[in-house]
């Protein structure tokens, strides 16, 4: 019979067995929304214990384009390996559900990303990109006069950044090739 952890040490065992399970490093969100999906621990212990895990050398994070991520260090696979059964099995297939449901989703939010930056006063810029890995492959910079308006698009992005690298490709490109061959 394995011997259950508990307590911190249990929940800094759930935030590897996380990251483990996810195959790519997840952002602060990503990783929080894993956590209470499968109620896991508190917001307040996640708060806790990201920082001591990464302090202790188990965790790396680093910055991506569509935010700062987390992912497992030599050492926190190591630990893992040798306590994942600490953690209860009804516990890690619950995890491994919720994971599985999330990873495309994930997938998405590192794809399409965007970065809000102004004020009122001298209005907003909206960053808008579309990412493979790391690099930008789709990008749009707008100037917004209202803060509504800027969230209102970058909620949409999403959803429609491949309807406009579309139309900007054909508009662009296909029209073009047309013209050239009459």
């Amino acid at each position: 019979m394995p011997f259950f952890t508990h307590g911190d040490a249990k929940n800094k065992l759930v935030l590897l067995y996380i990251l483990s399970k996810a195959g790519t490093p997840l952002t602060h969100d990503q990783l929080y929304r894993i956590v209470d999906r499968t109620d896991s621990m508190t917001f307040f212990a996640f708060e806790t214990i990201l920082p001591e895990l990464e302090t202790d050398g188990f965790l790396a994070a680093f910055v991506r384009p569509y935010g700062d991520c987390f992912g497992l260090t030599a050492s926190g696979q190591e630990s893992l390996a040798l306590f994942a059964d600490s953690i209860p099995l009804t516990q890690r297939e619950r995890i491994d559900r919720a994971v599985a449901d999330a990873k495309e989703h994930f997938l998405r939010e590192k794809q399409t990303t965007s970065r809000l930056l102004g004020n009122e006063q001298d209005g907003y810029s909206l960053e808008l990109l579309v990412l493979e890995g790391e690099e930008t492959i789709f990008g749009v910079t707008l100037s917004v006069a209202s803060k509504e308006a800027a969230l209102k698009m970058r909620s949409r992005w999403a959803a429609e950044s491949g309807a406009l690298y579309d139309l900007i490709w054909d508009r662009l490109y296909r029209n073009q090739s047309e013209e050239s061959r009459t």
